[in-house]
């Protein structure tokens, strides 16, 4: 009995001995996630000061598109003293629209990136990895950058224009060229 006994006491003893070395573990291993995923929430914040506008651009000028596509087509069908009106008319709600989409998708950017892209980032990287991505994006010298990017972008996309121009307005002329052929021999069937 006394011996039946002593192995339950051990067996008990073995079991909390287990438990307690799991918490042990598991502490760190919890701590360890919350921090990763505090660091990821910082990066998915800077990233938002920074990287987020052009996406959100992108995205409501594709549903900007979609509308110009539906609806330009429709402005021949109105008569021509009238079309500049309609036309103007068109391009105010179209910019309305346009606004309202930047808006939208700005506001829901807010809670969905942090949904998706903490848990990307937590997961994928460790929270050292972590540590030296927001030391990157807090440094000035990523500040520097993020400043001067867009008027280096314009100047290299002036540049990009002038260099291009000529070729883009050759192929101007002869996609004019065929479309006018085009049309001429499509309305005449």
């Amino acid at each position: 009995m006394k011996q039946a006994r002593f192995l339950s006491l051990r067996s008990t003893a073995a079991g909390c001995a287990l438990a307690l070395a799991a918490l042990a573990v598991s502490a760190p291993v919890q701590a360890q996630d919350a921090t990763r995923k505090e660091l990821a929430t910082r990066i998915v914040n800077l990233q938002k000061a920074h990287d987020m506008d052009a996406l959100i651009a992108q995205l409501a000028s594709s549903a900007t598109q979609t509308v110009v596509s539906t609806w330009l087509p429709k402005l021949d069908q109105v008569p021509q003293a009238r079309q500049k009106a309609a036309a103007d008319l068109l391009d105010a709600e179209l910019k309305k629209f346009n606004d309202d989409n930047v808006r939208t998708i700005k506001a829901r950017n807010e809670r969905v990136s942090l949904d998706v892209l903490v848990p990307a980032y937590a997961e994928r990287f460790t929270a050292d990895e972590l540590r030296q991505l927001v030391a990157f994006m807090e440094s000035p010298v990523i500040k520097k950058y993020y400043a001067a990017n867009p008027q280096l972008a314009n100047m290299l996309a002036q540049k990009l224009v002038d260099a291009t121009r000529a070729d883009v307005e050759a192929r101007i002329k002869a996609f004019d060229t065929r479309a006018a052929q085009i049309i001429g021999n499509a309305s005449k069937k």
